[in-house]
């Protein structure tokens, strides 16, 4: 025969000297792989060990590497690299011979070769490592300080256990973590050089030809990434800018050299990353997307030819219908995880994913398909999938089929059917969707969004939409990871139940999403539901009951941290002080007490907010009131040392004089001085006092100051002396004086000045009788104030109206 020429030109003993089943063994090789034909003819005595292998049981990964130990021992690169390939050739001519004999199931046939190429990186991984070792140091963890060690991920056919006889093998790069080795390198550079090495070693060209075809394209980056990742650099990359493509890959991820441990860890981090329990919701339109590229791929089309694997009802084809099943049920079905093709078909079968009869017809497509694609590669041993038509009788004959026109009515019969299932994907979601997670998800059905949120309370449902449009839609929301999008998916019927049980929805909603975009929250609140559900109830509260505190913690990110870590609602002097002692001393003083003001401000209004619907109302106000008056108490008091105050006192009147102070409120504050000479020597220091009050930072302001309640309002003094204030009241003081000083208070200061202020207070405001006089001159001036109030039947004034607060003050005070 023409393909034993070279044979019997040049070594016509060897021929003469073979039997009539090894002579027939030699022919059915050359017939089938110039590249095994070769082999034999630079190794004539390895058709024996052939010959002797048809009948014996398949050898295994451990025989094999048991075997390939040997490689190790070679120092020379150029001579290791020929005895890699050697080996690889000897036991891949081993595998096509039972496959041309149908001694072994393809199943167990790939899976062999798969261990060929395991075994071939293993002792190129040990090796490069033995050498990068020598050359840079021991690599070391930084974090546990142990030896950092590395490993080779197959992906792709490899990964499956798959692999083509003539294709290239997928693979990734990993290692445990950064450091330095003990000789000064970093972990990165020393890994990227070994992984160079074990590159190398695998493909360097010899006088055998060479080993294998690496392909690293699908790490982290593509062609633009390292050539070598740790695991928390690659366990970010996936969580942070996973795609829907790479999950697909990552199902055939598995350990295949290096340290098995690493390799553990890996597959440990992926895992929730490829099969999430909702995976086909957030995963829709981009596994839509990857059926479009396919089907376009398969399009092009050259008269004459097919591409056995990309072609319509290609090999292709077959296997993106059955991993995106495993995408959609595997987190919901563990068993479906599986590596291998024709494996997870035959679950998918047994979970009802796919009917008895399709997945047979699967089945035997795919077998087929595989055969001919691997009598297409290994005719001239190159990486091919292209059929010829004018080749169909050779295929035909090889394949087993009486004619050309029954194998060619077999291929056509395939590839519809593949071709029909395939176009007519479209796994069932088995999740119920609201209209509002329907739209986020798809970006369509926005009427249906709407029509869902009116139902569920909403007023104004466009504006609504806009809202969840504003989050869900946003630059924060885009940059979230997949698995993150899918943790905030699954909490939308949370949230609409909530927002339609809160009567107040619009202002829930509106501070939620102010929160989350303006405040850039969304991480935050993603990461409370995978791990808080504490904060996640703090979060929603704030945007329930409060737009102050809602605009608070938008504008300070920080707060939050410090609101949510403090346990007990601090309420008392020494709260306020184990408080401050926590805040950065690196701020300045003033600061320190703004921020502890919004810290208790959010914390004490929360608890009343929260409990206010469960619990007695008016014990609750009287608890908030209580805490932001002995807050302010304390700032005050804090301010008055920090400045050196002496010889003078603070009072203060209105709501921290009653001890009724609101987040908010503002403080009515008089000055006292012992007399002239200390109000001369000491004035800058109330001054000082009220700038540090009223002045703006980054930290805010402390509290706004009304001084109209001292002497002649805004153009008496701001800090009269004790004698001034005597005559004041004995001579100069108006009813109204009379009824606010009722709620006069001492807050801090000079004791003695104290006793002397309370005693002037005292005369003034029991010293005289409450005569007629007084009491119409009083409610003159309560209705002129009711006056200026501008009240409708839609907005009343709950303070200073009619029937308000201050009616109910103004009766007590009189």
């Amino acid at each position: 025969m023409a393909k034993l020429t070279k044979f019997e030109t040049l070594k016509k003993d060897f021929l003469d000297s073979l039997t009539a089943e090894r002579y027939e063994l030699l022919e059915k090789l050359s017939d089938y792989s110039s590249c095994i034909s070769d082999f034999i003819f630079r190794h004539t005595d390895q058709l024996e060990y052939i010959f002797n292998s048809l009948d014996q049981p398949l050898l295994g990964k451990e025989k094999l590497l048991k075997e390939a130990e040997d490689i190790l021992q070679i120092e020379n690169t150029d001579l290791f690299c020929q005895k890699l390939t050697f080996f690889k050739m000897k036991h891949f001519s081993r595998i096509v011979a039972k496959d041309i004999y149908k001694k072994n199931d393809l199943l167990d046939l790939t899976e062999e070769y798969s261990y060929l190429a395991d075994v071939s990186f293993e002792v190129c991984y040990r090796k490069a490592l033995e050498k990068t070792k020598k050359r840079f140091g021991t690599p070391i963890d930084q974090e546990t300080g142990k030896e950092a060690e590395g490993c080779v991920i197959a992906l792709g056919k490899l990964g499956g256990l798959d692999l083509n006889y003539y294709s290239d093998v997928d693979v990734i790069y990993l290692y445990s973590n950064e450091g330095k080795t003990d000789k000064g390198i970093t972990n990165r550079e020393f890994f990227g050089e070994l992984f160079r090495t074990v590159t190398m070693l695998m493909t360097k060209r010899n006088i055998e030809g060479r080993a294998w075809i690496v392909d690293l394209d699908l790490r982290p980056e593509g062609s633009k990434g390292f050539i070598a990742y740790s695991l928390p650099a690659v366990e970010f990359y996936y969580w942070s800018h996973g795609r829907t493509w790479e999950r697909h890959m990552l199902i055939k991820a598995r350990h295949c050299a290096g340290s098995k441990n690493v390799s553990d860890e890996f597959l440990k981090i992926i895992k929730p990353f490829v099969y999430r329990k909702h995976a086909g919701m957030e995963v829709f339109e981009e596994i839509v997307e990857m059926k479009k590229l396919i089907e376009e791929e398969a399009r092009k089309k050259i008269k004459g030819e097919w591409d056995v694997k990309r072609g319509d009802g290609g090999i292709r084809e077959v296997e993106f219908v059955i991993q995106i099943l495993q995408l959609m049920y595997g987190g919901k079905f563990p068993d479906l995880q599986e590596k291998r093709t024709i494996k997870a078909l035959e679950k998918l079968i047994l979970h009802n994913l796919i009917d008895q009869d399709t997945g047979r017809l699967l089945k035997e497509g795919y077998y087929f398909l595989r055969r001919l694609e691997h009598i297409i590669q290994i005719k001239n041993c190159v990486q091919t999938q292209t059929f010829f038509v004018k080749d169909a009788k050779e295929y035909a004959q090889k394949l087993g089929f009486s004619s050309e026109e029954e194998f060619l009515k077999k291929l056509q019969f395939y590839k519809n059917k593949i071709k029909d299932l395939f176009t007519g994907l479209s796994p069932d979601i088995d999740v119920k969707l609201t209209g509002l997670q329907r739209f986020i998800l798809t970006k369509h059905y926005e009427d249906e969004a709407v029509d869902y949120l009116k139902s569920i309370g909403f007023k104004d449902p466009k504006w609504a939409l806009k809202m969840f449009k504003d989050i869900f839609f946003s630059k924060i929301y885009i940059e979230l990871s997949e698995n993150s999008k899918e943790v905030l998916f699954e909490f939308i019927p949370l949230l609409e139940k909530k927002l339609k049980e809160f009567p107040d929805r619009e202002d829930f909603l509106l501070n939620f999403r102010k929160m989350m975009v303006d405040g850039g929250m969304l991480w935050v609140f993603v990461s409370a539901l995978e791990q808080n559900p504490n904060l996640v109830e703090f979060m929603l509260n704030i945007a329930k009951f409060s737009d102050y505190i809602s605009d608070l913690i938008s504008k300070d990110r920080e707060l939050l941290d410090w609101a949510f870590g403090i346990e007990e609602v601090p309420e008392k002097r020494e709260d306020f002080e184990k408080e401050l002692s926590i805040i950065s001393e690196k701020k300045d003083f003033i600061d320190r007490l703004k921020r502890l003001k919004k810290i208790v401000e959010v914390l004490v209004s929360l608890r009343y907010l929260s409990k206010i619907h469960r619990e007695n109302p008016e014990e609750r106000l009287v608890e908030i009131n209580t805490a932001l008056s002995n807050l302010a108490d304390f700032i005050l008091d804090s301010l008055y040392k920090h400045f050196d105050g002496k010889e003078f006192a603070i009072y203060s009147l209105g709501k921290l004089g009653s001890r009724e102070m609101n987040v908010g409120s503002d403080l009515d504050l008089v000055f006292v001085f012992k007399d002239e000479q200390s109000k001369n020597r000491l004035l800058k220091i109330p001054q000082n006092i009220v700038k540090a009050l009223t002045s703006y930072s980054g930290e805010g302001i402390l509290y706004n100051i009304d001084l109209r309640l001292r002497p002649f309002g805004k153009g008496g003094e701001l800090s009269p002396s004790l004698s001034f204030y005597k005559n004041y009241f004995e001579k100069e003081a108006r009813v109204w004086e009379r009824l606010a000083w009722t709620k006069a208070r001492f807050i801090t200061g000079d004791p003695e000045v104290k006793e002397q202020m309370d005693g002037l207070i005292e005369d003034f405001l029991f010293g005289k009788p409450v005569d007629r006089e007084f009491i119409n001159e009083a409610v003159d001036m309560r209705f002129r104030l009711e006056g200026l109030v501008r009240e409708t039947p839609e907005e009343i004034d709950i303070k200073l109206g009619k029937g308000g607060i201050t009616d109910i003050e103004f009766l007590i005070q009189i």
